[in-house]
């Protein structure tokens, strides 16, 4: 997807060319965080990957800018592999669970305290939507994903430099918005 571009604007062919080229630009990125969630499991990171890019094209209206699909191709990629792995875990307990004969049984929680950490959660996640893509994909590669500095800018094709100020701009955006925020760990 070129920068100067909106996928809304495009003629059907534009469209597909556009999503050619993004293929070919970023398929490294979408395949290298998968196999990194797929502990390098290659078939399983390449399935990823294809699944990844035919959202793209499901949703290449909504997509406006390289910067907006970046974010968009890392937010997806990790989304559908942490479902990947629910799902092959969920099998695996199932799998298990009938072998021995037994049944298993969902922890309980209390309702309050699940309601205030889902609120936490929404209110989390609500901040960090408000950063700019860039930065948020870093920040939260750094301190959710806990990647280091390095690590990140070989996903992104960024300088360890770059990747640490956008990180650091992200650290202050949600300090300042009363956040506390931690470094992630690594550098």
């Amino acid at each position: 997807m070129d920068a100067r571009c909106d996928g809304r604007d495009l003629s059907p062919s534009e469209l597909r060319a556009a999503i050619a080229a993004a293929y070919e630009r970023h398929r490294g990125l979408v395949y290298r965080l998968a196999l990194r969630y797929g502990s390098a499991r290659r078939a399983w990171a390449e399935d990823v990957t294809q699944e990844v890019f035919l959202q793209l094209v499901r949703h290449a209206g909504v997509l406006d800018d390289l910067d907006a699909l970046e974010g968009w191709l890392y937010r997806t990629t990790t989304r559908r592999c942490l479902n990947k792995l629910r799902k092959e875990r969920l099998l695996a307990w199932v799998t298990m669970d009938f072998l021995r004969g037994e049944s298993r049984e969902e922890p309980s929680m209390d309702g309050d305290a699940l309601a205030g950490a889902r609120d936490e959660l929404r209110h989390a996640f609500r901040a960090l939507s408000t950063l700019p893509a860039k930065e948020r994909v870093a920040f939260a590669m750094h301190v959710i994903d806990g990647l280091t500095l390095e690590e990140i800018g070989a996903v992104l094709g960024h300088t360890k430099g770059y990747v640490s100020k956008l990180v650091m701009r992200a650290q202050a955006r949600l300090t300042e918005d009363g956040w506390e925020v931690g470094d992630g760990g690594s550098t």
